[in-house]
């Protein structure tokens, strides 16, 4: 129960002080305006509010019984024309509009809303035949969603391994166009100033020509016994096992007697066609062309960390082949450890064949009595040799 229902009669505000007799429905104007309730605050509403609303007291009443609370002792004053009992005093003021009810609002709706995408296409391929996405299976989410998931996952496998295949083909074909490239660029870059002018792809040599050789003799048994026995007296031990493949034969005889050392080595090679020689048409010959002119820049000028001394190279005659046979020769002098060694090389170009012989001695040794020996006695020696080996390839 409120302050006002306990004591009707009893004013309220700056009406309720002790000195203040005026009842409560006398009204705003009967209040004192020297007794402000707030002395220091200035009012909020000028005395002009009401007569600018249309409340003003006295000359525009309100309906009589209007504004004031039903069932209280003293209220409405005498002659101010009572409203019925009971009746809401709201309903007699007409200035107020009748309150209209709030028309109901929608509540919204928790359920998700469609979604403006178009609906997938059904997929093709391994697990999605006769795919149905509006089917029954789609009506369980969970269901639906467990179903794609499983399709996703087989057909990501598939094209995984379609993805490595693809890529393992594409590697394959960029290396073998790789390879192409510098074949052909080898073929037409590489060559030295003198050399011809390589000819079109489409008249490269791949087979041998009449007279070329595809098998050389054995290089153990080509070189006499009594050549060996003049040039390597004693017993000289051959290297064990020989190298003979056909196209390429190697043998080797030590001797070891002092003041003797003597090593000989003779190498027949044939050299089969080849398109990416430096320069040429691809035959044979001009393989064994390209190798025999390697050679002999090796002598002129070794590379820095080959071991070999450079030498002086000198082209020689009168081997057996007449102009189908080239040759030159080169002496090197080794000093390794306080030890000499003389060296004489012979190479012999016929046609496809090379012929290599290598003989060197110890001139001086660091260990026991070795030497000394002469160094034209070796390069005469090594063209001797050299000169029987080319006869067995020539007849």
């Amino acid at each position: 129960m409120t302050h006002h229902e306990s004591f009707p009669g009893r004013p309220r505000g700056r009406r309720a002080r002790p000195d203040n007799d005026v009842p409560e429905w006398a009204g705003y104007d009967a209040v004192p305006q020297d007794k402000p309730e707030f002395p220091d605050l200035s009012a909020t509403r000028g005395r002009e509010a009401p007569a600018r609303d249309g409340r003003v007291h006295g000359e525009a009443r309100l309906p009589e019984g209007a504004g004031y609370p039903p069932n209280v002792p003293g209220y409405p004053p005498q002659g101010s024309g009572q409203a019925s009992q009971g009746q809401p005093p709201w309903e007699d003021q007409p200035w107020r509009a009748p309150r209209q009810p709030a028309e109901p609002q929608p509540r919204p709706s928790l359920r998700p809303q469609p979604s403006l995408r178009p609906r997938p296409r059904p997929r093709q391929g391994p697990g999605h035949e006769g795919t149905d996405w509006t089917g029954a299976a789609s009506q369980d989410p969970m269901e639906a969603f467990s179903e794609r998931w499983r399709r996703r996952g087989g057909e990501s496998r598939e094209e995984r391994r379609a993805d490595r295949r693809r890529r393992r083909r594409l590697l394959i074909a960029a290396g073998a166009g790789a390879a192409v490239v510098i074949a052909v660029a080898v073929y037409f870059l590489i060559g030295g100033k003198s050399t011809p002018a390589n000819p079109d792809l489409g008249s490269l040599i791949t087979t041998f020509l009449p007279g070329e050789i595809r098998q050389v003799p054995d290089a153990c048994t080509s070189v006499p016994g009594a050549t060996l026995s003049e040039f390597l007296p004693g017993q000289p031990k051959t290297a064990a096992p020989p190298l003979n493949t056909g196209a390429d034969s190697q043998c080797t005889w030590t001797l070891d007697k002092a003041p003797l050392y003597r090593v000989l080595e003779v190498n027949i090679q044939a050299y089969s066609p080849n398109a990416l020689v430096s320069y040429g048409d691809g035959s044979a010959t001009f393989a064994a062309i390209n190798a025999y002119a390697q050679d002999e820049t090796a002598k002129q000028s070794p590379a820095p960390r080959s071991g070999q001394p450079p030498s002086a190279v000198t082209d020689l005659s009168g081997m057996p082949g007449g102009s189908d046979t080239v040759a030159f020769e080169a002496a090197q002098v080794f000093k390794v450890n306080g030890a000499i060694t003389d060296m004489a090389t012979v190479v012999v170009r016929y046609r496809n064949v090379i012929v290599t012989v290598v003989l060197n001695g110890l001139d001086h040794a660091n260990v026991g009595k070795y030497g000394p020996v002469s160094q034209a006695a070796l390069n005469s020696a090594a063209q001797t040799i050299a000169r029987e080996v080319t006869g067995e390839i020539v007849r």
